[in-house]
């Protein structure tokens, strides 16, 4: 079974294990590396968020450069123009009760396809300090603490530590999704590396007020890591221990873990995510895919294996048919492509490359391959082109969590070129028009190769959620669906999760004391930025709610009036008008 891996093609399984660096905090330092980033460049990225168990991540921030959006009740996200590196790009993904996500690949110049996993934060056990304590999960990956922790300040912490695990298995199915950055690494001497790796481990520790822990200073702790049964035979009796530097989104080589039994072993001075995996030299591999006449094929999954590796990393290739990332130096490599049924349709044979080599192949064409090119127009309910638009695909009945495709529309114009798995393909699409708010619903139909043109959708169907703003005499900023609007005690707020479009807009509202319909000029606070503040102290705002509906009732409310703002030091008159349609969630 093919097991896939991050864009970057970044090769090889990862395993936790221990290192003997005395690293007393989180944030490591930066260390130098001799990969070749490449000129500042701006790219577009669109992706999806999913959790563990493949349900959408809905008001996750994704951060690429300095540009920032949250994934809708979908966990749908789009960037645009994002500032990033020729052949660097680090996405991060955060959101509260979940593991940071994060995700480095080579951007390409088209639209780059972005999955994340989030793994929830869940404690595994609870245990004392000042004690010797081993938490344990069932496959015998394990962590001995001798009961010394500190918290941020370095102060020494005492009292109860929450202790969060999740083993990475290399045969984990999402490898791909939830391996934080890529397998780009830089070895102890500065030199850029692949790795392949045998296991990975990630350890959280919080105080009983939630704070996050360390290890104490001068202290370590004894970390067991089990070897995935197909690895064993392979396992090198001593292997680099990498740690996952949050800051670069690059692994750094920190230590040595050594094979006992059918584990991996190590001490380690500080948690985040640790790997141990062996190292190549680093090439780049540029793979364009397209079909028996000759049409660059989008969507493909290309993977790519070491001879003699046990699974595969793979990439995806952008709306012109390519996928570029980075492979292991001086090895003769395995490029394979299977269909969405995962039958193999195509394998090769590579390589070597000469490390820091750029290399790309001679085209692949899947002469055998059932490919689709899915078209058409989404309509408003006027009968005009949706500008501003948005359609999901989706194979139907998968049993891979993230085959949903993405297409923002052109002047109401989308298309989608997929490898399929039979002629009778069946497919689900869903059309989005965001300036209106309203949406096709769902539609089923089945493919026609090469060509299928599903003509006008029209997206006519009431958006269940939203809400809109203008600030003066601006464009009128449209949120839909997605939301969060709860209330706890006296406390009511509402998040929306953003727009999956790049520059769509961000709305939050927070209130004290609010709890049912009325007039309110007072005790709330709107955000139509993050971080930026614009409260109705101070200010000349009207809260108006209308309807303040049960759990899964609506609550519909407008904000007018005038705020004031500071622009370069000087203070200015805005003009807001709210109007807004949510379901509480509790």
């Amino acid at each position: 079974m093919s097991k896939l891996y991050p864009l970057l093609f970044l090769m090889l399984m990862l395993v936790s294990c221990k290192s003997d660096i005395n690293i007393e905090n989180e944030e490591q330092p930066n260390m130098a590396i001799d990969f070749n980033f490449g000129s500042t460049a701006q790219r577009n990225f669109h992706g999806l968020v999913l959790a563990t168990d493949g349900s959408p991540v809905s008001g996750a921030t994704v951060t690429i450069g300095t540009k920032t959006a949250q994934t809708n009740n979908k966990g749908i996200f789009a960037i645009n123009n994002a500032d990033v590196k020729e052949n660097f790009a680090y996405v991060k993904v955060t959101k509260a009760g979940y593991v940071n996500g994060a995700r480095t690949i080579v951007p390409t110049t088209g639209n780059n396809r972005i999955n994340v996993m989030m793994i929830p934060a869940t404690t595994t056990l609870m245990i004392a300090s000042g004690t010797t304590s081993t938490v344990a999960l069932p496959n015998g990956t394990k962590v001995k603490f001798d009961g010394s922790f500190k918290d941020e300040s370095g102060a020494n912490y005492t009292g109860n530590v929450n202790v969060a695990m999740f083993h990475l298995a290399p045969s984990n199915q999402y490898l791909n999704e939830l391996i934080p950055g890529s397998f780009l690494a830089t070895n102890s001497t500065g030199n850029s590396r692949i790795m392949e790796t045998f296991g990975m481990l990630h350890v959280q520790l919080t105080g009983t007020s939630g704070q996050k822990l360390q290890i104490g200073n001068g202290h370590t702790a004894e970390m067991t890591v089990a070897i995935d049964a197909t690895q064993m035979s392979s396992a090198p009796a001593t292997i680099p221990l990498w740690a996952f530097n949050e800051t670069t989104g690059i692994w750094q080589e920190e230590g040595v873990a050594t094979k006992v039994g059918n584990a991996y072993v190590g001490n380690v001075s500080h948690f985040s995510w640790w790997n141990c995996d062996a190292q190549f030299p680093v090439s780049t591999l540029n793979v364009n895919v397209k079909n028996s006449t000759g049409q660059p094929l989008s969507n493909v999954m290309v993977n790519i294996r070491r001879v003699g590796q046990t699974y595969d990393v793979h990439g995806f290739t952008n709306a012109q048919g390519l996928a570029s990332g980075l492979v292991p130096a001086n090895e003769i490599l395995e490029v394979r492509i299977y269909n969405n049924c995962g039958t193999l349709v195509y394998n090769t044979n590579v390589g070597p490359f000469t490390a820091g080599s750029v290399n790309t192949i001679p085209d692949v064409t899947l002469q055998s391959a059932i490919s689709f090119a899915i078209q058409g127009t989404l309509k408003t309910c006027s009968g005009a082109n949706v500008t501003d638009g948005l359609v999901n695909l989706k194979f139907a009945n998968t049993t891979n969590f993230f085959q949903t495709l993405t297409s923002v529309t052109n002047n109401g114009n989308f298309s989608f070129n997929v490898v399929g798995c039979n002629n009778n393909q069946q497919f689900n699409l869903e059309g989005i028009d965001l300036t209106n708010t309203q949406g096709s619903g769902n539609i089923a139909f089945t493919g026609v190769s090469p060509i299928t043109n599903l003509g006008n959708i029209t997206a006519c169907g009431s958006i269940s959620e939203f809400v809109n703003y203008q600030v003066d005499n601006q464009a009128v900023q449209q949120c839909i669906n997605g939301f969060q609007a709860n209330l706890d005690a006296a406390y009511f707020g509402i998040t929306h999760i953003m727009s999956p479009v790049a520059g769509n807009p961000f709305f939050q509202f927070q209130s004290n004391g609010i709890t049912s319909a009325g007039t309110y000029t007072t005790n709330f606070t709107v955000f139509l930025s993050p971080n930026i503040p614009i409260p109705a102290a101070g200010n000349n705002l009207t809260l108006q709610i209308s309807q303040f509906g049960t759990v899964n009732n609506y609550v519909d409310f407008t904000i007018n009036g005038t705020y004031s703002e500071s622009v370069n030091g000087v203070p200015v008159t805005r003009t807001l008008s709210v109007t807004g349609h949510v379901k509480r969630d509790f």
